[in-house]
């Protein structure tokens, strides 16, 4: 099913039990940070604070704090880690265009010029004790359109509050936003960008902000192949962007692509603080929300809620990618390893397939930045069980043969195993844990059997309630 809003997909997960109302008056220099960091950490319900000291905008958190959560924001109930994935990956390859509305919810209120101010709509949280300031969430979705073929890309980047009208607007590099900066300034040097900024948007819009997908077609059609219908947008008041006519909040504004200021330091989704750095700056011109608008933010850190958003979308580009590859079984992305881990299981046919299964990842420009290191297991193994994979690991690899080292490649620039005079860069490492038939046949032996029994494993299993036993 496909959502409408926010607000509809939050009504599902409390029906549920999956989401909380927190009515007591909290703090957000830092209760909302201890509280959101703990049920992340304990996989709690997603939470509703709906009685912020000093505010009167509600903020909701945790609405992708579990992988059950990001399935059913997708609509999905009742399958599995792997058919999640699966599903996912087919409905991005029919992205659905969006469907142009003249007006929405988001525009129940307009405020222009002197009457917007960033303060009214968004509690000042502060996420991280030592953040710089109170940061606008990291679920906003940041709206810019390519100058050239006028594809519009949406991301999540972090916005850090200054004024009333003013906050940072940090993109990394690589990044299509940072791209759009770069062209807009070679083309109207001197002249500021139009961008725009919706929060509390339907859940799959998010999903698709947060996969690194090829462009064109834009965010906005592949939320539309996610929700398997077409996204409403609405025209911005400033500008001539687009946006998803149910958000709870639009700022509409303009950054000049060549301004920077001080922003941060900010709680990366790595677990460490990041670093006080240059951004650009956004100047708001309009805000336009709901009446009774929601706030909709999240805690970084580790763990945090976009380990599930960018995991999973981190393993279904590479599915997407080498599920084409004749051999490959299952891929997945462990959420402790933040994205940075792939874990391939293969059925092994050639002699050198795992090296090519591991080049296609690094060598395809979608994927490579994205993971820092590569396991290949044989397609007996779950590569959604680590103590399968830890078995594997154990019983298939020697070091000098089976590990391979590649320096100095494209990587995450917030990676702290890296001094800061070499971030962006990283050694990657792939480890083979298939077992190594080719070097037993090589030697006129076949490889040990395994000792699973996987005939007398399903008679019992098929008898189970019979020893009333319960697992």
């Amino acid at each position: 099913m496909a959502y409408r809003d926010l607000r509809e997909f939050m009504s599902l997960l409390e029906k549920k039990g999956l989401l909380a109302r927190v009515r007591t008056e909290v703090d957000p220099s830092w209760e909302i940070n201890g509280i959101t960091n703990k049920l992340i950490r304990e996989k709690g319900p997603a939470v509703l604070f709906e009685n912020i000291k000093g505010h009167k905008v509600p903020l909701v958190a945790g609405v992708f704090g579990t992988l059950e959560r990001v399935a059913l924001a997708l609509g999905i109930e009742s399958a599995s880690d792997r058919e999640v994935t699966e599903e996912w990956a087919r409905r991005i390859e029919h992205p659905i265009p969006p469907r142009l509305v003249k007006t929405g919810p988001c525009k129940e209120n307009i405020l222009m010029g002197d009457k917007a101010d960033i303060d009214a709509v968004f509690p000042p949280v502060l996420w991280h004790k030592n953040d710089g300031g109170p940061y606008i969430g990291t679920l906003s979705m940041v709206v810019t359109k390519d100058p050239d073929s006028g594809v519009q890309n949406s991301g999540i980047y972090r916005m850090m509050c200054r004024t009333k009208n003013e906050t940072g607007l940090y993109i990394g590099s690589g990044q299509h936003g940072e791209r759009h900066f770069a062209r807009w300034r070679e083309l109207h040097l001197g002249k500021p960008m139009p961008v725009a900024v919706a929060t509390g948007t339907d859940p799959v819009f998010v999903l698709a902000g947060a996969s690194k997908l090829a462009h064109p077609p834009g965010e906005d059609d592949y939320a539309g192949g996610l929700r398997k219908e077409p996204l409403e947008l609405v025209k911005c008041e400033t500008s001539d962007l687009a946006v998803p006519a149910t958000s709870e909040i639009i700022l509409e504004g303009e950054v000049y692509p060549e301004e920077r200021k001080p922003d941060g330091p900010f709680g990366e989704y790595f677990g460490y603080q990041g670093d006080a750095l240059m951004s650009n700056v956004f100047h708001l011109k309009a805000i336009t929300h709901r009446n009774n608008p929601i706030f909709h933010g999240a805690r970084e850190g580790y763990p945090s809620e976009s380990d599930y958003t960018t995991m999973k979308a981190g393993e279904v580009e590479a599915y997407s990618v080498l599920r084409k590859i004749n051999g490959v079984v299952d891929v997945h992305s462990p959420a402790g390893s933040i994205a940075l881990k792939l874990i391939v299981s293969i059925r092994k046919t050639l002699p050198g397939q795992v090296n090519g299964i591991i080049h296609s990842v690094w060598g395809n420009p979608r994927l490579v930045r994205r993971f820092k290191s590569i396991i290949v297991v044989d397609d007996n193994v779950d590569v959604r069980d680590p103590d399968q994979v830890e078995w594997a690991l154990a019983t298939h690899v020697q070091a000098d043969r089976n590990i391979m080292i590649a320096s100095r490649c494209p990587g995450v620039g917030l990676d702290p195993s890296q001094p800061h005079s070499k971030r962006g860069w990283t050694a990657k490492y792939s480890i083979d844990a298939t077992m190594p038939v080719e070097e037993y046949r090589a030697e006129g032996k076949e490889p040990p059997l395994m000792c699973d029994d996987l005939d007398i494993k399903a008679r019992v299993e098929a008898r189970w309630e019979k020893y009333g036993i319960n697992v």
